[in-house]
């Protein structure tokens, strides 16, 4: 086959990308996020990650719908009405500070507080607290504040929605939902910087198949696990996205304290 396989997508590029969102999309069907957690990073290795992060957007704006509609009756409406004004609100402040600090400072902030949420939901425990409307307003303004800081709403939201009192099927399906909204937010930005490329939709389309496949079999994994297998892998996940966020971030600012005469 020829190393050039449509426009600039090479054939190594093309499979990488489709075996990186079939795996990824296992862990979105089991737990209802993590799909960016998991692909983004690997995609990095494969392409810079100004295109990565457009590739996985389009998938799942894509892909993402038909799941979206079968969780749509399972989902907790009035937190995630109230999740997604507030996160709404909450990112323009976000984008605000990023002006005026670090973005490597903004990355160990969101790992503190995510660390600090996993302590929460594991000292909560089985007694799990009921949706409250302000507790629901400041999560969401915290997910929007960590959007415009760094792109990571997900740590709020997943945290949210651990603590309460729903039934993991009304977790998971709730945080699809969250999650295929706030892509489509993040796509439209994608697009009016100029970042969606005609290889972007190549590598998406290529890897559709992959996804639907990768979230039914995740899904079918769901259904026949229990209610604390889902809590212990979703709190794997959130310590993943702490490390994920913080690792790089304290290595660059350790590299300027090792620069500094």
């Amino acid at each position: 086959m020829d190393a050039q396989t449509l426009h600039g997508v090479t054939a190594t590029m093309a499979a990488g990308t489709m075996a990186i969102v079939f795996a990824a999309a296992v862990l979105r069907g089991l737990t209802g996020f993590g799909f960016s957690l998991a692909a983004v990073p690997m995609l990095g290795m494969l392409m810079q990650p100004a295109q990565a992060v457009p590739v996985a957007m389009c998938i799942v704006a894509a892909g993402g719908i038909f799941g979206a509609r079968r969780a749509m009756t399972a989902s907790h409406w009035p937190s995630i009405r109230r999740i997604a004004f507030a996160a709404a609100a909450g990112t323009p402040a976000g984008v605000y500070l990023l002006k005026h600090i670090s973005p490597e400072a903004a990355r160990v902030a969101i790992a503190l507080f995510t660390l600090a949420a996993v302590f929460g939901i594991l000292r909560a425990g089985e007694n799990r607290r009921p949706f409250g409307q302000a507790r629901a307003i400041v999560y969401g303004l915290i997910a929007g504040l960590f959007n415009g800081l760094a792109s990571m709403s997900g740590p709020p939201v997943v945290a949210f929605f651990m603590s309460s009192s729903l039934s993991r099927e009304a977790i998971r399906a709730s945080m699809l939902i969250v999650f295929q909204i706030t892509v489509f937010a993040g796509l439209a930005s994608a697009l009016a910087l100029g970042l969606v490329t005609r290889d972007t939709v190549v590598l998406a389309a290529l890897s559709l198949p992959g996804f639907w496949i990768g979230n039914l079999a995740g899904a079918r994994l769901f259904e026949r696990g229990s209610e604390q297998t889902y809590r212990r892998i979703a709190i794997a996940c959130l310590i993943a996205m702490a490390a994920g966020s913080a690792a790089p971030a304290l290595t660059s600012l350790l590299r300027g304290l090792a620069a500094t005469p």
